[in-house]
């Protein structure tokens, strides 16, 4: 029994934790979840702060009073609808992405600063039309307006209508790590969850 208190961004919240909640409550059903979706530098804070036991977030962590347990790599992908003229077989040249519209996630955002960071050292600059927190409402917005996003891979798996481009010289990747605070005691049930993760 007990109550785990757990934050986490976009991609974990959304594809990442609710088959792991979904499995560990089968085992433990009087177990509950407080879950927090927020930016990995908020949830890092909250897991300080103590209003958080446990988080999910991306690396790299700079906090000396968190405990990290790196988790999984995650792919970040191009996605178009699948009409989109740059969807066709074949690489995306580089030189195809420079000027066009993107929507992306919030400035600030953990996956929005590997985006940035690894277009700019492309020497791509894409213009980013709308900033948004969900992968749900990027994709949605991507069907909707036949602009490019850069989402995590675990976001698309199976999307009707979504496609996603080989970008040539493009590789965007990230770890996403469990995350607690150091010399902190877990309560049992989140000890026991925190278990189940790794």
């Amino acid at each position: 029994t007990g109550t785990v208190r757990l934050g986490g961004g976009a991609t974990a919240v959304s594809f990442v934790l609710p088959k792991a909640i979904a499995d560990f409550q089968v085992r433990h059903p009087g177990v509950r979840f407080q879950l927090k979706e927020a930016g990995s530098r908020e949830v890092e804070q909250n897991v300080v702060d103590g209003a958080l036991e446990l988080g999910m977030v991306t690396l790299p962590v700079s906090r000396p009073e968190l405990d990290v347990r790196p988790l999984t790599d995650d792919r970040i992908v191009l996605i178009a609808p699948q009409d989109h003229p740059l969807a066709g077989p074949g690489q995306v040249p580089l030189s195809a992405l420079h000027g066009a519209a993107l929507v992306g996630f919030e400035r600030g955002s953990a996956i929005r600063q590997l985006v940035d960071t690894g277009l700019r050292q492309a020497g791509i600059s894409m213009n980013v039309v709308m900033e948004l927190r969900s992968i749900p409402a990027i994709i949605r917005m991507v069907r909707s307006t036949g602009n490019l996003a850069f989402v995590s891979a675990m976001g698309v798996d199976a999307e009707p209508d979504i496609a996603l481009l080989q970008v040539e010289k493009l590789d965007i990747r990230r770890t996403l790590a469990v995350i607690s605070r150091r010399g902190a005691a877990l309560s049992p049930a989140a000890s026991a969850f925190a278990a189940t993760m790794y």
